[in-house]
């Protein structure tokens, strides 16, 4: 009896053994929970808004607004500021919510004629944070006492508050389209707020005024003041011969650095 159990043992060792070098080097490793599971938001986290829906390349709606859509179904609106709630007051085709903008600014649409006061209304221009930048006034273009509506323009000079090294959020802006309103009475008081985008600012004015010009015996220096320089030739002079003088970001004049100018410079050496 005792023999024919140890026989038994054996043959149950030996079958475990042989199971084990079958599928033991194929056992997958057990999977942490969550391993399988899909991720939950496929987007990433930077994308807040339309712009940030548009440039992760996610598809686009051409409805208006226009509608972005993520992976996960999250779905972002293009900001038209409340065009669509004004349409019937007035209607602007330059600048559209969204554009980017620079100095000077050319504004057109058309406006009932009750949206003047004496043939203009008054208009600016706010950086992200509410602060006024600019303010004119837009003139109608045509016979302004009726109800129809009435083409106007305007032309808006600004300094941009976006500078190469700012954050993106200061891009923002909004164009206010205010409806003249002679009375003071706040119940009166109406406007178009059209949000735009302004373009980087390159260069820094100088506070004294000064160009930057081409300066220096061969034309090689490029200053806001005249530099006397001696008198020798170098190939590489001839590359700023055709280059941009003009002053950049730092607010000192300096080369506009190109691919032109860059190939030039190299092969001059």
């Amino acid at each position: 009896m005792r023999r024919t159990l140890l026989i038994s043992s054996l043959i149950a060792a030996i079958l475990l053994f042989g199971l084990f070098l079958i599928i033991g080097p194929n056992q997958a490793t057990a999977p942490t929970p969550g391993d399988d599971l899909p991720n939950p938001d496929p987007e990433p986290r930077t994308v807040t808004s339309f712009e940030d829906c548009v440039a992760a390349g996610y598809p686009v709606m051409e409805s208006y607004p226009r509608q972005c859509r993520t992976a996960n179904g999250s779905t972002f609106v293009e900001d038209i500021g409340n065009e669509l709630e004004k349409t019937d007051l007035i209607r602007i085709s330059s600048p559209r919510p969204g554009q980017e903008i620079t100095s000077p600014l050319v504004i057109e649409g058309e406006a009932r004629g009750h949206w003047f006061f004496e043939a203009t209304f008054p208009i600016a221009l706010t950086d992200w944070d509410g602060l006024i930048i600019a303010e004119h006034y837009a003139e109608a273009q045509g016979e302004w006492m009726t109800e129809a509506f009435v083409p106007f323009r305007a032309v808006l000079e600004f300094e941009s508050p976006y500078g190469m090294q700012s954050a993106d959020f200061m891009s923002r802006g909004t164009l206010i389209l205010s409806k003249d309103n002679p009375s003071g009475l706040p119940e009166h008081d109406d406007a178009l707020e059209v949000p735009v985008q302004f373009a980087p600012l390159k260069h820094s004015a100088d506070p004294l005024g000064r160009a930057c010009q081409k300066t220096g015996c061969s034309g090689q220096i490029c200053s806001d003041e005249d530099v006397a320089t001696t008198c020798e030739y170098r190939d590489e002079y001839a590359c700023y011969r055709d280059a941009v003088c003009e002053r950049q970001a730092d607010g000192e004049c300096g080369w506009t650095q190109t691919d032109e100018l860059s190939a030039c410079l190299a092969n001059a050496t």
